[in-house]
């Protein structure tokens, strides 16, 4: 039968379909242009569109990367119906998944067009391999590259294959260098026939690990250990890792030089150190230990129980010890031993728990000192006589014995009781000179050494007792002589002399107080006898220019002179009268007053006196007592003191109280005072002057009270000594309280007075009054004698003058009908008192008046009880000497 070429045709096109949905590979038919024509199963399959929708895409839609599609066209420009170009690319399929192909496009004829073929074949398990393979091989690169452990590959015969830098640093070869040697070429022990045989038995078992020495490029050795595994079915080759050794080398060399070391000082120490198991067997023992117990040998003991050592009544005890330290307790034992060639000594251990690395109690370590000496010196005490045993442990002194090197080896019962000692096991064989710090250490060593030397050391420390008692010692170190005359011990006895320390630091305390109340006291005997020179001119001074005023015509251009004389000598008298106060001894108008009412009358004068930054405050005791004292010399302290306070608190906001009060002193309150000169214990009103101003540091408060010290820019400096001053010559005392910026405390303490509060008056005057008869007035200074002259004559009287005490004597003897005598208090040859003395003997009932600069208590106190008429203060004007004489007429 005759076949038709359409049917040829469309049997050909058929077979070439199944034939296209047969193969495995994705097959793409595209124009000219791009255009996909005809697609089969698999690419519909591989892609997961149906054929429809492949049919109605651009080749290019199916990339899931870019494809010079121009440059495939260009390919095939070139060449004819045929070629074919072949490239890897991915595609993505519907679910925009995306996978690996390699593509082979070839130009054919479709239907009689040219048209582009396609075979896409699925790459992506090649693609995972060939990644895994080469991940595979990078991470064998860089574990060989990172490792610190040498690498090498060898072959059958001990070539090496491969090598990484590890290996490379170890040995001073490049991997290039190395690559081109055998194994021999490193060793250094082993000969060619060894590493052979070596190489043959990996080979046999499969693996081997072994140390070696290797050498260097440049010739030096270093130790390495190998480890070397067999592969056959990899043809034969050997992996062998190598690691220095050269560290680990060195750090047991290090480890057996320290033991060789701590062998060394065990062996060294002159105590035994020992281990025991648990039941009592050596395991160890230093020389020492050795020599106690006389053994030749380490190995004659080893094993042994050491309890065969011990005597009978201590066996038990030890075994205890021993039991007790491996239940991981600490003990103590002392017990006598028999060595081995028949000695007997005294031993004391201190045993502790020997654990390992997991805290399991392994062996006991006890360290062991012969107490031997010290036995026998406690059996020569106990068989010593009973009552000088007695006399040494109740003696108040520390009684020691020492070694000749100074370690302690005996302290008496009533020492130890001093220092407070419950455990003397802990204080033997401490150095003596451990006991002292600083320069009593140095003095311990010397009073030791001259001891040592057969002579007797002394010293005085410093030292406290366990409890941080302080304590002060005596020392005195003697050496103890042998039978030869040399010293075998010291005997060291220490005497506590605290208190006598104490007493000496009281005893200097006291004098620097005493010396400066001497210089207070100096000072004020130059001040007042200054003054009192000082008041004889001022009371001719004043005394003419009052008589002067008297008989001067009133509208005399000179009585604003002598007015002037007045006020310049009232001053000048203000000046003596501060001078005095400050020796105590000023004119004081004894009172019985309040100083609550003193301070209120005083209040508006104080606030207008002191800074205006300041507030004053009043804390007044009610039901205050009274005292005896010159309100015009309390005004004088309390306004020196506001007005210090003031100028303490300077700019700045502040504070002054003035509180009064009353305490009962006892004789410690009055010790720590300024002014404590026999001050008797008892009542006391005080009156405290605090601020909260820039207070004083210990140096400036030590000199607030001398004398023309100030820490003003401007004054005298004679304030606070007249403050001193005032209170002593009242028989106070002052307590003072300061620190730099905390302010300051002034507390005045005065006597309480008995008597009852009383109200005095104003004085009267008598201005029309006149005397009469004869008066002996007794002075040394003319000018006193004359202007006194003057005024008693213009008071009524006749007045005869003698200038000391004995002429005074002679004038009253020659004169009977003297009414009354002026004395002055002091004049050379016959003072006053004494002169007082001869007239009374004279005349028992004669009339005398005292003159003094001095103050009326301080003078007439001397006078008490002897029939002292009067007393007038100088500088005296007209009126006072009136006040004084109207009361004799």
């Amino acid at each position: 039968m005759q076949i038709r070429p359409e049917e040829v045709a469309n049997t050909s096109e058929q077979i070439f379909n199944q034939l296209l949905n047969y193969v495995a590979d994705s097959i793409y038919i595209s124009d000219m242009a791009g255009n996909i024509i005809a697609v089969n199963e698999q690419a519909c399959r591989e892609l997961c569109y149906s054929q429809e929708e492949l049919t109605s895409k651009h080749i290019s839609e199916l990339d899931a990367v870019h494809v010079d599609r121009e440059q495939v066209a260009d390919h095939f420009k070139k060449y004819s119906l045929g070629s074919t170009l072949t490239f890897e690319t991915s595609h993505r399929r519907k679910d925009v998944s995306v996978f690996s192909v390699e593509v082979n496009v070839r130009i054919i004829d479709f239907n009689g067009q040219q048209a582009v073929m396609g075979v896409a074949r699925n790459i992506s398990e090649r693609k995972q391999a060939e990644e895994e393979i080469r991940l595979a091989e990078s991470q064998h690169k860089s574990i060989l590259k990172t490792a610190m452990d040498g690498f090498w590959l060898l072959d059958g015969q001990g070539h090496i294959i491969e090598a990484n830098d590890a290996y490379s640093k170890m040995s001073g070869y490049s991997i290039q260098e190395l690559t081109s040697m055998k194994i021999r070429d490193f060793e250094v022990i082993e000969s060619a026939s060894e590493t052979a045989a070596r190489i043959q038995k990996v080979i046999e078992l499969g693996e081997a690990r072994f140390e070696t020495i290797h050498r260097r490029k440049d010739g030096s050795i270093f130790p390495v250990e190998i480890s070397v595994q067999y592969k056959p079915e990899n043809g034969g080759y050997q992996v062998a890792f190598l690691r220095d050794l050269s560290a680990r080398k060195q750090m047991e060399e290090a480890y057996a030089r320290s033991e060789r070391f701590l062998n060394t000082v065990i062996d060294t120490e002159p105590e035994c150190i020992k281990m025991l198991d648990e039941n009592g067997n050596l395991l160890m023992m230093n020389r020492a230990g050795l020599e106690m117990i006389q053994a030749d040998s380490f190995e004659q003991v080893k094993g042994n129980c050491m309890c065969h050592l011990v005597t009978g009544p201590y066996k038990a005890d030890f075994m205890a010890l021993t039991k007790r330290v491996f239940q991981g307790m600490s003990e103590t034992l002392e017990f006598e031993t028999v060595g081995l060639k028949g000695r007997h000594i005294w031993l004391e251990t201190h045993a502790v728990p020997f654990r390992n690395d997991i805290g399991e109690i392994t062996a006991l370590l006890g360290i062991t000192r012969d107490i031997t000496e010290r036995k026998r010196i406690e059996n020569e005490l106990q068989k010593s006589n009973s009552f000088n045993k007695s006399i040494i442990e109740s003696s108040t002194d520390c009684i020691k014995v020492l070694d000749l090197q100074g370690r302690l080896q005996y302290m008496s019962l009533g020492g130890q009781q001093i220092l407070g000692i419950t455990n003397m096991d802990e204080f033997l064989n401490i150095s003596f000179e451990d006991f002292w710090k600083g320069s009593d250490h140095e003095a311990a060593q010397e009073a030791i050494t001259k001891a040592q030397q057969g002579q007797r050391g002394r010293f005085e420390g410093y030292c406290p007792v366990l409890d941080g008692t302080p304590k002060w010692w005596e020392v005195i170190i003697t050496p103890i002589k042998g039978p030869d005359g040399n010293p075998k011990k010291l005997l060291a006895v220490s005497r506590d002399i605290t208190d006598r320390k104490n007493s000496e630091e009281e005893r200097e305390d006291m004098q620097k107080q005493l010396l400066h109340a001497q210089k207070l006291e100096s000072m004020g005997v130059l001040a007042g006898g200054i003054a009192h020179d000082f008041n004889n001119i001022l009371t001719a001074i004043i005394g003419n220019a009052d008589l002067a005023l008297m008989k001067i015509n009133k509208e005399s251009p000179g009585v604003e002179n002598l007015h002037r004389i007045e006020q310049a000598a009232a001053r000048a008298a203000e000046l003596a009268k501060q001078m005095l106060a400050y020796s105590g001894k000023g004119k004081f108008v004894i009172e019985n007053i309040s100083l609550n009412i003193l301070l209120k009358d005083m209040l508006h004068m104080l606030e207008v006196s002191i800074s205006k930054k300041a507030v004053l405050r009043l804390n007044l005791h009610e039901n205050l007592p009274a005292v005896e004292a010159d309100a015009t010399q309390i005004r004088q302290i309390i306004m020196n003191l506001a007005i210090n306070s003031s100028e303490a608190i300077g700019e700045k906001n502040g504070l002054i109280s003035v509180t009064t009060g009353c305490i009962d002193c006892d004789i410690s309150y009055l010790k720590d005072v300024w002014l404590d000169e026999n001050l008797a214990g008892g009542l006391y009103v005080y009156l405290e002057i605090a601020d909260t101003g820039c207070g004083m540091d210990k140096e400036t408060l030590s000199k607030i009270f001398d004398p023309f010290f100030t820490t003003k820019f401007t004054g005298r400096g004679l304030g606070m000594a007249a403050v001193l001053g005032i209170v002593r010559g009242h028989k106070g005392a002052i307590k003072v309280y300061s620190e730099p910026d905390k302010g300051s405390s002034f507390k005045i303490l005065l006597p309480a007075s008995k008597r009852p509060l009383e109200i005095f008056n104003g004085e009267s005057h008598h201005d029309t009054w006149k005397g009469s008869g004869t008066v002996l007035l007794v002075d040394d200074e003319e000018t006193v004698r004359d202007v006194g002259k003057e005024m008693l004559q213009e008071l009524g009287f006749t007045t005869i003058t003698a200038n000391d005490g004995r002429e005074a004597i002679e004038v009253f003897k020659a004169n009977p009908d003297i009414a009354f005598v002026i004395l002055d208090l002091t004049m050379p040859r016959m003072d006053g008192e004494q002169c007082f003395r001869e007239l009374h003997k004279i005349k028992p009932d004669v009339k005398v008046i005292i003159s003094s600069g001095f103050n009326e208590q301080e003078v007439t106190q001397k006078f008490v009880g002897k029939g002292l008429a009067g007393f007038i203060q100088k500088p005296y004007k007209l009126f006072t000497l009136k006040e004084v004489v109207t009361h004799l007429q």
